[in-house]
């Protein structure tokens, strides 16, 4: 420093520099702060929800409770459906990818090369130590599956495919989470997030175990127990429930003694009755779809929260079909959580919440007698001679439904359908294809009324004041006069020398099914004011019985769409296709020949059963349903049709003179030879027997899809048969008061008198033997 220079100014250079200093000092505490508050930011704010996932895990134990699904039982208390106690096998996801191996590697590596030596290590050094030994513990790891495969009854080929499912699963969830943590962080240092190295951490499904195999039996799950326990970890052995059905198979006594004569024996035949009611209860699933976990997922993505409804994609039960499908809801429950916090030791605990119970009106044993009634065995549903079936061979297996209802309150009582789901396991695929088992064929499929609908004439024509009931109309054998090949009675034929009935009253009418009666009121009713009817008796949409349920289908566009499975509303002709018919010149005819339940109209027995019973309660409408009223429904869904006293009763009349004198009496077997249809001791019967026609028989091959194609050529079939119907009344004799109503229908049968006629009456004797109607 020069002599020159003062202390003063010593000091003000001194100040200066130390002053350079500070603030030099500042900017580098500034800088240091900055860039741990841009960390802060990254830790707290880009990555937070993935950091304190992590740390949660760290110092949290989650395990899931299983639930169980609700009971469904009959009108009697038998439990039809319910959950057993099972046990499932879940492997470690990392286990799963086979990241596993190269994790014990590389922690053997580094133990046999020490501490210290291995931080010292390059990168290069530790993988080559590392792949030394992978193959070891792959070999293990194939060893794992090759022993889960034997003690789990499983095939390699499935067992990988469920391992590939469950990683591209992961796989997909995890792309979406990083997704939006990468999304985040570009939001939160700006512009492109260039300049920021993103690091996605695991999610939990990556760090969890996930279900292989389910259903396990109580020896096989206790052997995992064992493993899971030497191998800490890599195996999980998880409590759960598996669906069980306890009266799917039922024996039952069939008395032949009251079997039509040539059937007839004094034998009693017990015969075992698989799949009872499957139609109605139908199906759950093991393991959840996309659509499932889409709809209601056990993880939210977005946020990583936990629905305990919701669906995990596997071991899960789903309904599929029936009422487990339709009530879904009602009958699946919630899991149960159990969160254990390792540094406190404290717990947590969510109880599962069980699924709701089901009561059905439907009555198990009453289900199994009608069942076992129209097992081929029996005889009642192959075509025998009597039958007079123009085309089909002896002995032929006919398909068939039945439906009872109870009169006052519109309970389903039985809903049977044969073949059962059941029976398909039996089948041979042409068999599957050609039958088409999994219809419920009481709800779903659909038939022509036939002369079954003729009472439902009557009714509208007389609350529509265009028909006296104290006036005849006289039956010509045909309606239309300049064509008598159309539109003709029954018995206009050659072989009864071209017969007519002559003049009818409305009860003769129905007893006699005369054509040219109802032809008549069709005429008079016209299209409109006749469907109008058919739809306040029910027809043209579904009932809702308790079976209707959303399914997605794919649409010929290639679009995924819902649509509701489980019970059709049959057909009635829509605007555009009674247009259709008036510009191609046949609308009158149709019209007409919809009188008698032929040309474009089809109903299920359900609904057939359902409107008797309307007309029984004299129009008062209720109905039909699985569900008891008191409980999940109300007791109404359409207007009532009152009927007054004289109409019920001449309506009644006419279907009490069906089968006690009518179309509905007797079967004839030969000359002089014939036998009472209806042979039921102590009831009464009100009931019109039906011939519909039919859709060709299909003989021979069918398309790949299960539909017929009649065009090929390969495809052999069967033209101008007929289904057979009966639908009816019965009551105790003594009170006269009709209780329940009864559907019967056989596919391509011929004679509804012959050969649905002996089923009804079995079904009254089944009634009887379940103390529904005394028997005496």
């Amino acid at each position: 420093m020069p002599a020159s220079t003062t202390v003063a100014e010593t000091r003000r250079i001194a100040f200066g520099m130390f002053h350079r200093r500070l603030v030099l000092l500042a900017l580098v505490v500034l800088v240091v702060v900055a860039v741990l508050s841009l960390q802060v930011m990254r830790l707290t704010v880009v990555e937070g929800d993935t950091r304190r996932a992590i740390a949660e895990a760290s110092l949290d134990r989650v395990t899931y409770l299983p639930t169980y699904r609700g009971r469904i039982i009959d009108r009697r208390g038998n439990v039809l459906a319910r959950d057993r106690a099972s046990y499932e096998l879940a492997i470690s996801y990392d286990v799963i990818t086979g990241d596993w191996s190269r994790q014990q590697a590389r922690l053997l590596a580094r133990k046999e090369a020490g501490r210290e030596p291995w931080s010292r290590m390059s990168r290069w050094d530790r993988q080559r130590l590392t792949n030394q030994h992978v193959a070891t513990f792959e070999a293990e790891r194939q060893q794992l599956f090759t022993t889960i495969c034997l003690l789990g009854d499983i095939d390699r080929v499935e067992l990988d495919q469920r391992l590939d499912k469950i990683k591209r699963r992961v796989e997909s969830m995890a792309a979406i989470v990083h997704d939006q943590q990468r999304q985040k962080a570009f939001k939160a240092y700006g512009g492109d997030g260039s300049s920021f190295k993103f690091n996605p951490r695991p999610i939990f499904e990556q760090e969890a175990a996930h279900t292989v195999l389910t259903n396990l039996r109580d020896a096989v799950a206790l052997e995992f127990n064992r493993m899971a326990r030497e191998r800490d970890g890599i195996l999980e052995v998880r409590d759960t429930r598996r669906r069980e059905y306890p009266w799917k198979r039922v024996e039952v006594e069939v008395d032949r003694s009251t079997l039509p004569r040539p059937l007839a024996s004094n034998e009693r035949a017990r015969l075992p009755v698989v799949g009872v009611a499957d139609h109605v209860l139908g199906r759950v699933r093991i393991g959840a779809r996309d659509e499932d976990i889409r709809r209601h997922p056990f993880r939210d993505l977005r946020d990583g929260s936990v629905s305990l409804a919701g669906y995990r994609p596997v071991g899960d039960e789903v309904g599929i079909s029936g009422l487990e499908s339709a009530f879904e809801s009602h009958l699946r429950g919630k899991w149960g959580r159990v969160i254990e916090h390792v540094d406190t030791g404290d717990e947590d605990r969510t109880t599962p919440e069980p699924g709701r119970d089901l009561q059905i009106t439907l009555d198990l044993m009453l289900q199994a007698r009608i069942q076992a009634i129209l097992d081929p065995s029996i005889g009642l549903t192959r075509v025998q001679p009597w039958h007079q079936n123009p085309a089909l061979p002896v002995g032929t297996a006919l398909l068939s439904s039945v439906v009872v209802i109870e009169v006052e309150s519109g309970e389903v009582l039985a809903l049977v359908c044969k073949p059962t789901m059941a029976d398909a396991e039996l089948m041979s695929d042409d068999d599957v294809k050609r039958t088409s088992p999994w219809i419920n064929r009481a709800t779903e499929a659909v038939y022509p009324p036939g002369s079954i609908i003729k009472p439902l004439v009557l009714i509208a024509a007389a609350k529509d004041a265009l028909h006296d009931l104290h006036d005849p109309i006289e039956c010509t054998g045909h309606y239309f006069a300049q064509d008598k090949s159309a539109a003709r009675c029954w018995i206009y034929r050659e072989k009864w020398n071209m017969q007519t009935h002559g003049p009818l009253f409305a009860n003769e009418a129905i007893a006699k099914s005369c054509n040219i009666f109802f032809y008549t009121l069709a005429d008079r009713l016209g299209i409109d004011r006749l469907l109008y009817w058919y739809e306040r008796f029910g027809l043209g949409e579904p009932l809702d019985i308790g079976l209707l349920a959303p399914a997605l289908y794919t649409d010929d566009e290639g679009k995924i769409r819902e649509r509701f499975v489980g019970e059709s509303g049959g057909y009635l002709p829509t605007e555009a296709h009674i247009q259709e018919m008036a510009d191609k010149q046949y609308l009158n005819f149709t019209s007409v020949i919809l009188g008698i339940g032929q040309g474009p109209v089809t109903w299920t027995p359900l609904q057939a059963a359902n409107a008797y019973a309307t007309i029984a309660r004299g129009g008062v409408t209720r109905d039909a349903t699985l569900i008891p009223y008191a409980g999940h429904r109300e007791g109404r869904s359409r207007e009532d049709i009152p009927m007054s006293r004289e109409l019920t009763n001449i309506t009644l009349d006419g279907l009490r003179l069906a089968v006690t004198e009518g179309t509905g009496h007797r079967i004839v077997y030969g000359d002089g030879d014939e036998e009472r249809i209806l042979r039921a001791p102590g009831v009464s019967t009100w009931a019109k027997t039906g011939t519909a026609q039919s859709p060709p028989y299909p003989l021979g091959d069918v398309d790949g899809d299960g539909k017929i194609d009649y065009s090929r050529e390969s495809v052999e079939v069967i033209h101008d048969l007929d289904h057979s119907w009966f639908v009816g009344l019965v009551g105790p004799r003594d009170t006269d008061v009709p209780m329940y109503a009864i559907a019967v229908i056989v596919e391509y049968g011929g004679s509804g008198g012959r050969v649905a006629g002996p089923i009804a009456d079995q079904v009254i004797r089944a009634l009887q033997a379940e103390r529904y109607l005394p028997d005496s």
